[in-house]
């Protein structure tokens, strides 16, 4: 799935940062760049482009192949970044995101009327945390109260409904 520039650097903004991004910009539809034309071209050091190069590799967003450079003996990476990969990126984090949701649906649905809060909202535990705590906020000392977790479980229910549609949209 292939994503609007303007999509694809919000994406990678929240990922990873501001500088990947105009390494991004920078590359744009290029084919093996060097790592030195990255570095200067976006005037950041060789330790930071590649930092953030690599990081960008281990998404799949960006490739590269290294060649020996014949006078001086050392490697060079070639770089290329691949847009469509950031729309398989964000397919990919919106399922594990609707995976974690649907998982604490169910730790909700599981556990209703059996979680306690504290009233200054320090934390938020089970019914067996609860017992072993003898009912007191670990943080301040608290007497914890039981939580009705219904609209808890109906914002849950509601994001994933959000991010289905949007799951859907997007295919």
């Amino acid at each position: 799935m292939a994503l609007p520039m303007k999509k694809a650097r919000e994406i990678i903004r929240n990922l990873i940062g501001d500088e990947a991004v105009r390494i991004m910009d920078f590359l744009g539809s290029k084919k093996n760049m060097s790592e030195f034309s990255i570095a200067e071209h976006c005037k950041l050091d060789m330790q930071t482009i590649r930092h953030l190069l690599y990081r960008m590799n281990g998404l799949n967003i960006a490739s590269y192949i290294r060649k020996k450079d014949r006078e001086k003996g050392w490697y060079i990476s070639y770089w290329t970044f691949n847009l469509s990969k950031v729309g398989e990126l964000l397919s990919k984090m919106q399922r594990e995101q609707l995976a974690k949701l649907r998982e604490r649906l169910e730790r909700e649905e599981d556990g209703q009327g059996n979680f306690f809060i504290c009233p200054k909202g320090c934390v938020r535990v089970d019914f067996d945390q609860a017992v072993e705590l003898t009912y007191h906020c670990p943080e301040c000392g608290s007497l914890l109260t039981q939580q009705d977790n219904v609209k808890t479980i109906e914002n849950i229910r509601d994001r994933i409904k959000e991010l289905q549609k949007g799951i859907k949209v997007a295919s």
